[in-house]
């Protein structure tokens, strides 16, 4: 099993295809499976990184509390440990905080930047919806509930109402051997409740491509927008029939944007 150690703490990773690096970070619950849709087009064109942070997967879950700064430094660390000077860095939703603090603190190591269904910080609505989630969790709540719970914030209405698509996520979350457990979750949703990327952006100097789903409901096109705008020459680009979960729902559209803007 590919892993490293930093400061005692075991990473996961995984490495698909060869050319020019491109590292992928996850969101909240979300490890290196979550990048399924797209792996193998990303492989054909890139040596692509995937990795599971601190407190899901295959990585280790500390007892303590969590940071974007130390999940950033997990990073960059396993950038150090493969002897990558330089990657391509797509951070999707939390995954996006690490990425902005990456490209922010150590813009020598970003070829381009591409942050998925992100924002400069998070809403107090999404730190509030995060927290009940978490209480639901750690209430021993069933686990298909809770997922489910997670559905309407996850993808766009159209989506949402394909009965067949939604009932096979449910399934794979539910069977998935990997499923982050409720330490991990509360680790992650502290991290990003003590996040603010505000004060970073204009530190921000790779060129850097804003993706977001139209229909994205946990974080909003607006807010989407108001991050590329503060970001000095920013490409941003908007979905349609899609929502939180970009790879998930729409990874053809992804690919598009993400390939023509790495060429």
């Amino acid at each position: 099993m590919p892993e490293i150690k930093n400061n005692g703490l075991i990473i996961y990773y995984e490495i698909h295809g060869s050319g020019q690096p491109v590292l992928l970070i996850a969101g909240l619950g979300s490890d290196s499976a979550s990048w399924g849709s797209i792996i193998q087009g990303f492989s054909y064109h890139f040596k692509t990184i995937i990795f599971d942070n601190r407190g899901c997967g295959r990585s280790n879950s500390p007892s303590d509390q969590y940071s974007i700064d130390e999940m950033a430094d997990d990073a960059i660390n396993l950038l150090n440990t493969l002897k990558i000077k330089q990657a391509h860095i797509l951070g999707h939703s939390m995954g996006g905080y690490i990425a902005q603090k990456i490209a922010a603190l150590h813009p020598d190591r970003v070829s381009k930047l591409i942050l998925a269904s992100t924002a400069a910080r998070p809403s107090e609505r999404n730190n509030r919806i995060f927290s009940d989630l978490y209480k639901q969790l750690e209430s021993g709540i069933d686990y298909e509930t809770w997922i489910r719970n997670w559905i309407p914030w996850l993808f766009s209405k159209k989506t949402i109402q394909n009965k067949q698509f939604i009932d096979a996520f449910v399934k794979g979350a539910v069977t998935y051997p990997y499923r982050q457990g409720t330490n991990g979750f509360k680790g992650q949703v502290q991290a990003i409740a003590s996040f603010d990327g505000r004060g970073l952006i204009k530190n921000i100097k790779a060129e850097t491509l804003v993706l977001e789903g139209e229909d994205d409901r946990l974080i909003t096109p607006q807010e989407a927008r108001q991050l590329a705008d503060e970001i000095d020459g920013s490409v941003f680009r908007l979905l349609k029939d899609t929502g939180h979960s970009i790879f998930v729902e729409n990874p053809s559209a992804v690919n598009e944007e993400v390939f023509n803007f790495l060429k």
